[in-house]
């Protein structure tokens, strides 16, 4: 199975094409799974940090 050949999902999804609210789906799936380990929530400074990485990262592409 090849993965990464065929069109984005944020490229044809309404919600997926704002890249702040992109970014926040993401966060939130993460921070989801992290409580489900067992880890804490993220505190409001975690999660500033994180969005801001998001868009460093975003930005380079």
């Amino acid at each position: 199975m090849t993965f990464g050949t065929g069109t984005r999902l944020r490229q044809i999804s309404p919600i997926l094409k704002n890249e702040d609210t992109r970014h926040r789906m993401i966060l939130r799936c993460v921070e989801n799974n992290s409580v489900i380990e067992g880890l804490p929530a993220f505190s409001k400074t975690t999660k500033q940090e994180c969005l801001q990485e998001l868009r460093e990262i975003a930005s380079k592409h």
